[in-house]
């Protein structure tokens, strides 16, 4: 990853197209999420964020921010960016204390969803259920 971000840095002054396309692949060939991952723990752990209480309190006030920011139809800003970045980062290292690795979670979720069959209404989707969505339809 330092590499990485040498690469970028150089790429920032340089604006090489060599770079670039040596900058995509590196993207490309590592899975830069799974990076990501794993040094958002490493960072927790190393800062010894280990109760899940005070990691849920922190994560019900990032979801704050983002309840904030769609309240205020501020969809495409700095903030909301932010505001979910650190929702992320927040959830990582709760799963982690709780001894989950989120990536799992997550894959064992859309395997649960992916074949799921409902309709959207009013841009949520309510899942089928017995040949019936939930509102009894």
């Amino acid at each position: 990853m330092d590499n990485l971000r040498e690469k970028l840095t150089t790429w920032h002054t340089t604006k090489s197209i060599t770079l670039a396309s040596e900058i995509c692949n590196n993207l490309h060939e590592s899975d830069l999420v799974d990076t990501l991952f794993d040094e958002v723990v490493e960072w927790g752990r190393d800062r010894g964020i280990n109760n899940p209480a005070m990691q849920f309190a922190k994560l019900n006030e990032e979801a704050g921010e983002i309840a904030h920011e769609l309240t205020r139809k501020h969809l495409h800003t700095d903030e909301m960016a932010d505001a979910l970045g650190d929702t992320l980062v927040v959830l990582i290292i709760l799963a982690d204390i709780l001894g989950y690795d989120l990536r799992e979670c997550l894959k064992g979720a859309y395997d649960v969803i992916k074949d799921r069959r409902g309709r959207t209404e009013d841009g949520n989707f309510i899942k089928e259920e017995n040949g019936k969505d939930k509102s009894g339809r």
